[in-house]
């Protein structure tokens, strides 16, 4: 847009004899601000266009920029627009595109000594050269200092995002992160009629070990627990943390006979598997109920709800045990 309104206000007040820039280059601002507005319009269509639009501007401005050298011999500025191109294509572009806009800009001027008929004096030539080249190796250590501070930046977003939606003893997912991509995934398999079953897991007993051996103790036996599972546990399969020493897993593409089979190959594994400690093998159960999303649910609290109760039934049975409510 400040492209647009520029170069139709230089158009304008060459119109006006305000700062008479010739009639071919009057018509080339007038057609270079109407094809920067395409631009814009093009690139509003998609942000895929970026980099088809970016290519086409800098085309575009070069070819201007290079008429108003040969169309605005009167204009002792006209170089700042050489320098204004390079900076936008290292910050657009990058700094292969900034070092190509540089060398193309000190062949045109090079040139120009030659065959404009009313060239810069050597000395000018000289100075823009020089100015062109220190010009560019301002914006290149500039542009590169934003890309590390944006990298930076990413990097702490990111360690952040994953600080808050990751268990910080186990490294899986915990209950907030669960919760959000739960009920997104509730509200499209109820949309789509998909089969979508929810496993919650209870470590037995878990407070008596606590009371036993201690928290740090616990601490080893709930990331023993969570990595057991995880290795019986397939890629898109998704597993949390949602409490003390109680999980969940969404199964978003499974039936009830794989689900009961799933969470019984968890069960033996846990059952099967020991952690030591000063000598001694402590071996963990688990106890896990599991429900299938229904038709009637208007809540992923209510599919929540019925899964935490089918292992409420499991551990009245006597716990080391699966109970599937469908």
């Amino acid at each position: 847009f400040i492209i647009i309104i520029f170069s139709s206000l230089f158009a304008l007040l060459s119109d006006l004899g305000i700062n008479d820039v010739g009639t071919v280059q009057t018509r080339v601002n007038y057609t270079y601000a109407f094809l920067s507005l395409l631009l814009v319009l093009y690139l509003r269509g998609s942000k895929e266009n970026f980099t088809a639009a970016t290519v086409m501007l800098f085309t575009i401005s070069f070819c201007v920029f290079c008429s108003i050298l040969v169309n605005v011999p009167q204009d002792p500025a006209k170089v700042i627009w050489f320098y204004f191109l390079i900076f936008i294509a290292y910050i657009l572009r990058g700094t292969a595109a900034g070092v190509i806009m540089t060398l193309l800009s000190l062949s045109v001027f090079i040139a120009s000594y030659f065959l404009i008929p009313e060239p810069f004096a050597f000395n000018t030539i000289y100075a823009n050269l020089l100015g062109l080249i220190i010009g560019s190796l301002i914006a290149l250590v500039y542009t590169q200092k934003i890309s590390e501070y944006e990298a930076r930046l990413h990097r702490k977003n990111s360690l952040l995002h994953e600080l808050a939606s990751t268990d910080s003893l186990t490294g899986i997912m915990n209950r907030r992160n669960f919760d959000e991509i739960s009920k997104r995934s509730f509200e499209k398999a109820l949309c789509n009629a998909w089969e979508a079953y929810l496993l919650i897991l209870d470590i037995d007993h878990f407070k008596r070990i606590n009371d036993t051996y201690g928290h740090h103790v616990g601490d080893k036996i709930i990331l023993h627990f969570s990595q057991t599972v995880t290795s019986c546990l397939r890629k898109n399969d998704i597993f949390a943390r949602i409490g003390g020493e109680e999980f969940a897993i969404l199964l978003l593409d499974s039936d009830a006979h794989g689900s009961f089979s799933l969470a019984e190959k968890i069960r033996k594994t846990v059952e099967t598997t020991f952690v030591e400690h000063e000598g001694e093998k402590i071996s963990i159960t688990t106890s896990i109920g599991i429900s299938n999303i229904r038709p009637y649910d208007r809540e992923f609290s209510d599919f929540f709800a019925r899964s935490d109760h089918a292992l409420y039934q499991a551990k009245e049975q006597g716990r080391n045990q699966t109970c599937l409510l469908t």
